[in-house]
């Protein structure tokens, strides 16, 4: 029997959350570069990074993690642990090949320490590997460029989609000529989310799902002149100034900032965007902030 959920209202204070209706999924989290990044879409029990381990990333049976900056992945022994106080279940970690040897040794010695056996397994993940999420969704790793072992993630969606030359056909035909064989639907391939993780401006380039998703999150470090170009790839990411310059990359139908600074307050952080941003992308962007609440993004693709 394990203990009881833990109703901490504070918890739940600076935590956004960006709300996809239309899509199906909210994006819960917390991300300031340097400090702690977590995702949650709890409709797919789907945590990405676990810098720390609030309750919420708790919650969810799989995780990815996109490489092992404290974080990043700090939070992963106390997820696991956790996961085990509350008996939640076996969770399954994915996470960067290169540095899976070492995971698991640091879990080994945790476990030891801790003095149970943590329910999990870990996932070796190589550029274009996939697993599956179940319910139709499947994880993705795509390569980044960082200054440690790192990956991106996206979430598919493979719906079938009946062949133009049978619609209007009743069902009771459809299923008869299923049943002789004929092909009368084809697999279309959706990604619906996908995460940038910690990364150099070239993933743009080299990763289509940034390109193809309804929802990408893409890390935006740096925001103005405070820190130059050259600062942001120091350490293997993103300046907005470069994003800027590749907005014709930016086709998202979503795009969500995200890993930003603390060198910028909250409000700092929203006006540049707004106000730096060309306008057409402006309006499909909302940051991942602290303190933010339930805000679905902007933009005429939300309207009725």
């Amino acid at each position: 029997m394990g203990a009881p959920w833990p109703n901490r209202p504070e918890l739940h204070r600076s935590i956004a959350q960006i709300e996809f209706s239309r899509l199906g999924f909210r994006i819960e989290g917390q991300s300031v570069a340097g400090v702690e990044t977590w995702l949650r879409i709890p409709q797919w029990s789907l945590g990405i990074d676990v810098g720390r381990s609030p309750d919420h990333v708790v919650r969810c049976r799989h995780l990815a993690l996109t490489h092992a900056h404290m974080d990043h992945a700090g939070g992963l022994a106390q997820f696991l642990a956790m996961r085990r106080l509350y008996s939640l279940g076996p969770s399954t970690v994915y996470a960067p090949a290169a540095i899976c040897p070492d995971l698991a040794l640091l879990v080994q010695a945790w476990q030891r320490l801790h003095g149970h056996e943590f329910d999990w397994r870990l996932v070796p993940m190589q550029p274009g590997q996939e697993e599956d999420l179940g319910g139709g969704r499947f994880l993705r790793a795509f390569a980044v460029q960082h200054v440690v072992p790192a990956l991106g993630y996206a979430v598919l969606e493979r719906p079938r989609k009946l062949l133009r030359q049978y619609t209007g056909q009743p069902g009771d035909v459809l299923r008869e000529m299923t049943a002789r064989g004929v092909v009368v639907t084809e697999q279309l391939e959706r990604v619906v989310l996908a995460v940038s993780g910690d990364s150099l401006v070239s993933v743009l380039e080299t990763a289509p799902e940034l390109r193809e998703a309804e929802v990408a999150l893409i890390e935006a470090t740096f925001l103005d002149s405070r820190r130059s170009q050259a600062d942001a790839h120091l350490g293997g990411h993103i300046h907005l100034d470069e994003l800027i310059e590749r907005k014709n990359l930016l086709q998202a139908r979503h795009f969500v900032p995200y890993h930003i600074s603390q060198i910028y307050s909250v409000r700092e952080a929203h006006d540049l965007l707004q106000s730096r941003l060309p306008a057409e992308l402006a309006e499909r962007t909302h940051a991942l902030l602290p303190a933010e609440r339930v805000r679905p993004p902007s933009g005429p693709q939300l309207a009725a």
